[in-house]
């Protein structure tokens, strides 16, 4: 049974029936205390949580309850858009935070992963389930949305996939998600980084090779495919294998055999292939530098990454996230100008280059509230930050004022739970431009 906590009834009875319709059973209380009887006689399978109710609120029956809720996933709802609340729930174990005004699609995507995720650990044991918290996809944009559908689909399937994304994006994340999700998660992810084996031991490297069949060869070695078994390969910048090497693996794909380098016998594969790339395969298929009629088997079911630049309104989640996984939330503070700063950058280098920059800014900060000065001097000094680009100087300039802007006003409009005519006053700004602003940037 699914629980619903919830003092609005409204919520309630919205979030009941939507999940009635899906073949869910499910009911709802209206306080914490209500919550707390209702785990003593029932068995629940997961729960929605409000943070903002009368008496206990979300995060003290969170607190509170922290041994009896292990195991079960619980999704954090609130009207506030309040990121230290948000993280102050994952640590103390939510499963994911959602926002109101509620999405039906998103309530329901949110509640299949937590019933899976919550599946994969009675059955497979905490192992998995710490694997994927582990590997949490940070974000709550819409283009996150859209990338976890994407890989919940593609988990369920066992064709061979192709990631795609800029470096830093995350594609080894969307491969891990892609195994722990699937039928194979209790089977092998052998994970292989292409552009880090010489060409001449690439073939010895995924097939395998028998004793003598080089210049030292000492031993036969099983090679990637067979340590997969029958879990998942991963190859990431599938773009760097030789092309001398591409038709063996064009015929593993085509008839799922290959022979180890200096053996006659014939192996069968039995992993599923996950493969990524930053490189445009199609362009370099036309220049013959990656065999056409393998990117057309490897792309089976295609995942774009998107750039951090297309997700931008996730930056404060995701620096939030960072502090805490160094346990510097308690000791530091972006502030509201900061963190629009923040969000004000294009980030080539993507999630990456921005965790990179947490850990630089809170070694070089000292504990407190950190400023957009603190912001601009560590950028400087590792000289990788980048505005947005656009195609002449004041168009670039454009963008990023934009930038700015939006970002400053998503932290303004957090600070004062929504409260326009609170921001008004603060930026000395006519209530109803304000209005207009928070519109045009999608934040109303």
């Amino acid at each position: 049974m699914i629980l619903v906590i919830d003092d609005e009834k409204y919520i309630r009875s919205s979030l009941v029936g939507l999940l009635g319709d899906e073949g869910y059973r499910a009911e709802a209380v209206e306080t914490a205390e209500a919550g707390e009887k209702m785990l003593d006689k029932e068995d629940i399978e997961l729960i929605l949580l409000d943070i903002q109710m009368p008496g206990k609120d979300g995060i003290s029956f969170l607190a509170d309850n922290h041994d009896r809720l292990a195991g079960l996933p619980v999704i954090v709802i609130s009207g506030r858009g309040d990121i230290p609340t948000a993280v102050s729930a994952i640590k103390l174990g939510a499963f994911d935070y959602i926002e109101k005004p509620l999405l039906p699609q998103r309530v329901l995507l949110t509640v299949k992963q937590a019933l899976r995720f919550s599946n994969t650990v009675k059955r497979e044991g905490k192992l998995v389930g710490h694997i994927l918290d582990k590997y949490r996809i940070i974000g709550r944009s819409q283009a996150v949305v859209r990338l976890q559908e994407m890989i919940s689909k593609a988990a369920a399937s066992d064709s061979t996939v192709l990631i795609t994304g800029e470096t830093g994006t995350g594609k080894e994340l969307v491969a891990r998600h892609l195994h722990y999700l699937s039928l194979r998660k209790a089977e092998p992810l052998v994970v292989v980084n292409c552009p880090a084996i010489p060409e001449t031991l690439f073939e010895s490297e995924l097939f395998g090779h028998v004793q003598g069949a080089f210049t030292g060869a000492h031993k036969d070695r099983n090679g990637r495919f067979e340590q997969a078994g029958s879990g998942t390969l991963f190859l990431d910048e599938i773009g760097e294998i030789p092309i001398t090497l591409q038709g063996k693996l064009l015929r593993v794909l085509e008839y799922g055999q290959f022979e180890k380098l200096g053996a006659e016998q014939t192996l069968t594969a039995a992993c599923r292939l996950v493969v990524a790339t930053n490189r445009d395969l199609l362009g370099m298929a036309g220049e013959g530098e990656f065999r056409e009629d393998l990117l057309y088997r490897l792309n089976v079911i295609a995942i774009n990454v998107p750039p951090l630049r297309d997700r931008l309104e996730d930056i404060p989640l995701l620096i939030a996230c960072f502090m805490s996984m160094r346990e510097a939330g308690e000791l530091y503070e972006l502030s509201s100008e900061a963190m629009g700063m923040a969000a004000s950058f294009e980030w080539p280098g993507n999630i990456r280059q921005l965790k990179n920059f947490v850990d630089q800014l809170l070694f070089e900060c000292d504990p407190g509230v950190i400023g957009p000065d603190d912001i601009r001097r560590v950028y400087r000094s590792r000289q990788n930050y980048s505005p947005a680009a656009n195609s002449s100087g004041e168009n670039r300039l454009n963008a990023a004022v934009r930038q700015f802007e939006t970002g400053y006003l998503s932290q303004l409009f957090l600070k004062h739970k929504g409260n326009i005519a609170a921001m008004s006053r603060e930026l000395g700004m006519d209530r109803g431009n304000l209005s207009k602003k928070l519109k045009l940037f999608g934040i109303v």
